[in-house]
């Protein structure tokens, strides 16, 4: 187990940044990955669900070149999930995906940044 977390992608970028506000940036950072953070705000979605709504809130469909793949999602909940912030639960054999309580507190923070980014930068 601890050489598992001595590997991990967090330790690699902890290695790579000083500074906490660019490490936060790296992790939370990317295309996609504050959307399904904000998405699963609410609570447990499935995968499919989880795509939907984060596309949907993402993509401006008359300008979009390119969407959401199940690869490029699976990628960032599994990244997710190595940093702690979504884990995925698997009840009665349906799977979703949900916060942790890491992921929850990021969640504030991601409110400021959708309130800032409205007041700014919305036409």
């Amino acid at each position: 187990m601890l050489e598992e977390i001595k590997n991990s992608k967090i330790d690699k970028i902890k290695h790579q940044v000083v500074c906490p506000v660019e490490l936060a940036l790296r992790i939370l950072g990317g295309k996609w990955r504050g959307s399904i953070l904000y998405q699963l705000r609410r609570g447990p979605l499935r995968f499919n669900e989880l795509k939907y709504h984060v596309q949907d809130a993402v993509v401006d469909y008359d300008d979009a070149d390119n969407f959401l793949s199940n690869k490029v999602l699976t990628e960032h909940l599994t990244d997710l999930m190595e940093f702690g912030l979504v884990r995925k639960e698997t009840p009665n054999g349906h799977s979703h995906y949900q916060l942790t309580a890491r992921g929850l507190s990021v969640i504030p923070i991601l409110l400021d940044l959708f309130e800032w980014g409205e007041t700014n930068y919305q036409h």
